[in-house]
């Protein structure tokens, strides 16, 4: 990316989620000498709520922050450019953003500078999400506990041991999240996994639940984002199909889409290295 250019990633993490989850990308382009930052969302991690909210509050919450950073970095004639990153609800997020930002450019009561959101980087997320989650058993529920549990524990003390994965993990609803159950994304899930899920509010809960009877469907302003996106999808997600990721990244007029074999919703915990090198390949083509 060109180094005359003030350029700032933002980090957008989904449901349960928090900041933490989204270290992996932000310090991935700290390193690159490319600022990023990775905020709760409302009624996630540290960010607490105290009533209840809709997901319009989440967007109005992320625009004010883009307002206020944008404000901040306003030393000189550059403007800051943002891309967004967001994965799974992040995604979702990540779109509004970008719509919201059309519709003020385009307003003829425009009033205030519009942060520049110059690219879009969505992961297991859909403009019409959907999905192909079979019903979880109680069991499976209780072996998700043990496996997250056991793993916790064996890591510290037997961290050769991984036959926990094989008898509880295995059967447990993280087959639906992950498929290559590997060491490296069970210390993930135990550790910034069962936190996120800890820390994840009934007031998220509930904006969450509202939102889905509610029904979400974008596809049709899609056509209004002329900026570079691209789209992320795990062939074997079963919290947001493939198939609907798929579809959005068709809809974008400047969208590349890239669908990962043998993963899961989880994939940046299941690929981490590959996710990240696919997604500097793209910025460094479509972000020069």
């Amino acid at each position: 990316m060109n180094s005359d250019r003030r350029f700032k990633v933002l980090c957008l993490h989904g449901h349960p989620g928090n900041s933490k989850a989204m270290q992996m990308f932000a310090k991935h382009f700290q390193n690159r000498g490319i600022d990023a930052i990775a905020p709760d969302l409302r009624g996630y991690g540290n960010c607490k709520a105290i009533s209840t909210f809709t997901m319009l509050d989440h967007i109005q919450d992320l625009w004010e922050l883009l307002v206020s950073d944008s404000n901040a970095d306003q030393q000189d004639s550059k403007d800051t450019e943002y891309l967004i990153l967001g994965w799974s609800l992040g995604g979702i997020l990540a779109i509004e953003l970008a719509l919201r930002a059309i519709e003020l450019q385009q307003s003829m009561f425009k009033t205030a500078p519009t942060p520049k959101i110059v690219g879009l980087v969505l992961i297991a997320t859909a403009a019409k999400p959907r999905s192909s989650l079979p019903p979880v058993a109680w069991w499976e529920y209780v072996n998700l506990a043990i496996a997250v549990i056991l793993h916790w524990l064996l890591s510290k003390f037997l961290p050769e041991q991984h036959w926990h994965i094989d008898w509880f993990g295995k059967r447990s609803p993280i087959k639906y999240l992950i498929q290559q159950h590997t060491k490296e994304a069970y210390d993930r899930i135990s550790t910034t996994g069962a936190k996120a899920y800890l820390q994840t509010s009934r007031y998220a809960q509930m904006a969450l639940i509202q939102a889905l009877r509610q029904g979400y469907d974008r596809t049709q302003d899609l056509g209004k984002i002329q900026i570079p996106c691209l789209a992320i999808a795990a062939d074997q997600d079963r919290h947001i199909t493939a198939e609907s990721t798929a579809e959005t990244a068709k809809l974008l007029p400047n969208c590349e889409f890239i669908c990962y074999p043998n993963t899961a919703h989880l994939l940046p915990w299941e690929i981490g290295d590959r996710l990240l090198s696919d997604i500097d390949s793209w910025c460094d083509r479509r972000l020069p």
